[in-house]
Order: C-alpha cells, then structure tokens, then sequence
C-alpha cells in the first residue's frame, strides 16, 4: 500500500515518476543510515554513474542542494520511513505492472541482483520475437541495450556477440534495434500505469509528472534512436 495521506502532501514526495522509481530503488539498495549520510552515500552512488540523463543529473542537484534544483520532499519522514515509502513504491513496481513491463522497469532502475531479475525477464520476452531465439546472444544483448557506454566497449559490442555465438551481424544488429525500440516502449508503459497510481497516492506531483510526460515520451524514443547497435 502506497501512502495514504494524500491531503498532507498534495505536491507529492517526489517531483515525477521517474524520480520516484530511480530514488526508491537506489536508497534501498544502501543499508539504512541516518538522513545526511543517506544523502552522501546516494550522492556518491549517483556521482559515479558514468553517464547521467537530464532527469537524474537534475536530482543530484538537488541531493547536493544546488539552488534552484526542486527538492525531494519526504515531508518530515524519519530515514526508516522514508525506507518504508520506497519500499512501497518498489512494491507497486512488482505488483501493478504486467511481467514484461516489470522486467523493463527493474534492468532500468534495478541495482544488482534486480537488475539482473529484470534483464532475465526481458530475455523470456524478447528470444521469441526479437529474430534470435538462443537466449544466451539476447541475454547479453539486452544486458548490453541497459549497461553503460564503458561496459559496452568492453566484448559488448553487436559483432562481439555476433562472433561469440556465432550469428551474422546483420541478424544480431536487427535484434538489437527490436530491443532498443521495445524495451523503450515497455518503460514508456510502466512509467505511464505507475505514474497514475503514484498521483493517486501523492508519491508524484501531478502537475510535476505531467510536465515530464512530454520529455518522458521523447527520452524514450530518444533511447531508441541513439543506441544504435555497434
């Protein structure tokens, strides 16, 4: 169950839905602290992503307090409570969203084990219709599509996995453009069913999560466009 006190916080804990799945997922996956060395831990944590979107360099902004940035408003919650609405959203991730948009959710926003849950999922979604059927090549191609720019350089690349399993390029290139546009389509419908229940509860602010549905939907045509397989 999400937060109920609606009337308490119309604005919302977070700004948008995004903001919500990234911060939830992240704190969660730090051991429970008190509230400053939270924040230094996410900061750290975020600081060392290699390559940050507009939406997540904009929430290390605020985790820094870096003026005019937003804010995340937890409206006065202790750091174990604050735990426990992450949690909640987490838990609205597992069982409001249909398998494949789960699986979508957790190999974009999942940290270690989950991540690797979500990739998973994606590949029982995608071996059937993607062109190749051997789940090994498109295990590593979608581990490849929601890995970072260095990662991806390292044996990721479409002809790596090509010559590893032995399959032409061009069937393997065709599959990676099918996940890159699919998987963006699967977040785009995850963020859409869960942005409306987080409103509901005023995890998000509405008027703040309608804002970045514009941006949303082009970032995840974007995704697709300019991951191109290489």
């Amino acid at each position: 169950m999400l937060r109920t006190d609606a009337s308490q916080s119309e604005t919302g804990i977070f700004s948008y839905t995004e903001q919500a799945l990234h911060v939830s997922f992240l704190i969660l996956s730090q051991p429970a602290m008190e509230e400053g060395q939270m924040r230094r831990a996410l900061m750290r944590a975020m600081e060392s992503v290699p390559l940050l979107n507009a939406r997540q360099q904009s929430w290390l902004q605020q985790l820094r307090g870096e003026r005019g940035a937003g804010s995340i408003d937890f409206g006065g919650l202790e750091m174990l409570e604050v735990r426990g609405q992450c949690a909640m959203v987490t838990s609205a991730v597992r069982t409001r969203l249909p398998r494949p948009e789960l699986g979508a959710v957790l190999a974009r926003y999942g940290i270690g084990p989950e991540k690797l849950e979500g990739v998973r999922i994606l590949t029982g979604f995608a071996r059937e219709v993607c062109g190749i059927h051997a789940y090994e090549p498109v295990f590593h191609l979608i581990a490849r599509h929601y890995a970072s720019r260095k990662t991806k350089k390292d044996g990721m690349s479409v002809r790596d996995i090509g010559d590893r399993w032995g399959l032409n390029r061009g069937k393997v290139q065709r599959a990676a453009k099918w996940i890159a546009s699919h998987c963006a389509a699967l977040e785009a419908r995850a963020v859409e069913r869960l942005g409306a229940v987080f409103q509901e509860h005023a995890v998000v602010s509405p008027e703040d999560d309608l804002q970045y549905e514009g941006s949303r939907a082009r970032s995840a045509a974007g995704r697709a466009i300019t991951r191109a397989p290489v």
